[in-house]
C-alpha cells in the first residue's frame, strides 16, 4: 500500500472517529482549524478542565479561532501535559498541523483502557442554546416600576422645595405678562402699511403717524 493510500486512510479513519465519538458531521480536517472541536476532545479525557462557556462554539474568525487555541493551550499547561502546538498554523487551518494534533488524541483514545461512561457531547455543546435561552427569558425592564418609584420620591418633596416651584411659577407668569403687554403696545404691520400706502399724505405726516402709533 502506497504512502498517500495510508494518508488518506489515516485522515478518514481520524474523521470517522471524531463523528462517532463526538456526534458530529465533519468532511475534511479542516474543519477542526476552528479550535472548539479540539476544546471538546481535550475535556473528554480531562473532564471539567476547559469549560463549555470558555469556548467560541460558532467561531468564523481567525481572532476567535486562535482565542478556542489559546484555551486549549492553558488546559494543556494548567494539567502540564507536554504537547508542542503551533496556536497560528492551526488557526489558519494548516493541515499538517491539524493532522499532527488529531493524531495525537486519537492515539490517546485508543490507549485509553476506559472510556468515559455516560458522556453526552451534544449536552456539552448545548452552552450556546442556552445563552440564547437565557438572553429569550431575561425580564424585560420594568417600566412602571420605575415610573412608581419617581412618584414616591416626589411625594416626599420638602415645603422648601415646593415654595421654591411656586416662586419659579409666579416669575414665569409675570415674564408672560410682560411680553402679552409689550405686543398689544406693538402697532399692528397693517396699520402701518395702510399710512404708508395713503396717498394722500406728504411723507413728513406719514412718520409723523407712524410715530404716533408707537407712543
Amino acid at each position: 500500500m502506497s504512502a498517500t493510500t495510508n494518508w488518506t486512510t489515516s485522515k478518514n479513519e481520524l474523521i470517522k472517529w471524531i463523528n462517532d465519538t463526538f456526534k458530529l458531521t465533519i468532511t475534511q480536517l479542516e474543519a477542526l482549524g476552528t479550535g472548539c472541536i479540539f476544546c471538546q476532545i481535550f475535556e473528554y479525557f480531562y473532564p471539567n478542565s476547559i469549560q463549555p462557556n470558555k469556548v467560541v462554539w460558532k467561531a468564523n474568525t481567525e481572532v476567535e479561532f486562535i482565542k478556542n487555541f489559546k484555551t486549549l493551550a492553558e488546559a494543556f499547561t494548567k494539567l502540564n501535559i507536554s504537547k508542542t502546538f503551533d496556536i497560528q498554523n492551526l488557526s489558519k487551518a494548516r493541515y499538517q498541523d491539524l493532522l499532527d494534533l488529531a493524531i495525537f488524541f486519537k492515539t490517546k483514545y485508543d490507549k485509553q483502557i476506559e472510556k468515559r461512561i455516560g458522556y453526552d457531547p451534544i449536552e456539552f455543546r448545548k452552552v450556546e442554546e442556552k445563552k440564547i435561552l437565557i438572553t429569550q427569558n431575561r425580564k424585560p425592564f420594568n417600566v412602571s416600576a420605575l415610573k412608581d418609584k419617581t412618584n414616591l420620591e416626589d411625594s416626599k418633596i420638602s415645603p422648601q422645595s415646593i415654595l421654591i416651584k411656586r416662586s419659579s411659577s409666579k416669575a414665569q407668569n409675570q415674564r408672560r405678562e410682560k411680553v402679552s403687554n409689550d405686543l398689544m403696545k406693538t402697532p399692528q404691520l397693517s396699520s402701518i402699511t395702510e399710512i404708508v400706502n395713503n396717498l394722500e399724505d406728504d411723507e413728513v405726516t406719514k412718520v409723523k403717524k407712524i410715530k404716533q402709533l408707537f407712543i
